[in-house]
């Protein structure tokens, strides 16, 4: 925990819209506070490490939510993101159901404004936002059906139910779809989940 991590003397700063799961972190050397980051100014150049996980992909304009996170680090400290890449989800043997079916999710994921293949743009949106020594670690793996992974990911189908329909998806196909992610013959390629980070430069 990043707590442990700066002493004594250091601090730490966790923000969310919803902070409800979070109060339980709060202690004398962790502040939880409500942060909206496309509207509210966190404090400038003041942390030696600023973390997004899973954030961005959900957010327009992304790059200048991006902005605001590394005007609060400290000239030559960093910033880490985490974004997954949806697009590189297959199952395996390959069946006609289930790639219409994620197609048609990929579709709402993008009708409802967020992206669901950031992680293939999280880098170049680093060096956008004016950090250099930008570096990547791009992980996939695979899992069989009936796994807790692919038990997330019919459950985020499901989810995501209406909108499927609405798009085009058949809702015998949905339910179709989901089975296949039970099968043990079933093997799911994951997200590939882009873990970045990049330095602010001295002089920004």
């Amino acid at each position: 925990m990043l707590a442990e991590r700066v002493g004594s003397r250091g601090s730490v700063l966790a923000v969310d819209l919803d902070i409800s799961l979070l109060d339980e972190l709060a202690s004398d050397r962790v502040e939880v506070r409500r942060h909206d980051l496309l509207s509210d100014q966190l404090p400038e150049g003041e942390f030696d490490l600023v973390h997004a996980r899973l954030l961005l992909m959900f957010l327009s304009p992304r790059l200048g939510a991006l902005q605001r996170l590394v005007s609060a680090a400290r000239p030559g400290g960093w910033v880490a993101s985490i974004a997954p890449d949806f697009t590189t989800v297959a199952l395996s043997p390959p069946n006609l159901v289930w790639q219409r079916v994620w197609s048609r999710f990929l579709d709402a994921a993008m009708a409802g404004g967020w992206d669901p293949a950031y992680g293939v743009r999280l880098c170049g949106d680093l060096r956008a936002a004016g950090l250099v020594e930008v570096h990547a670690d791009h992980i996939s793996r695979c899992h069989p059906g009936g796994s807790l992974p692919c038990r997330l990911l019919s459950l985020t189908v499901e989810r995501l139910r209406e909108q499927l329909i609405l798009l085009g998806a058949d809702r015998s196909e949905i339910d179709q779809a989901r089975r296949l992610l039970e099968e043990p013959g079933t093997t799911i390629t994951s997200p590939t989940i882009c873990v970045a980070h990049g330095r602010r430069p001295s002089r920004f």
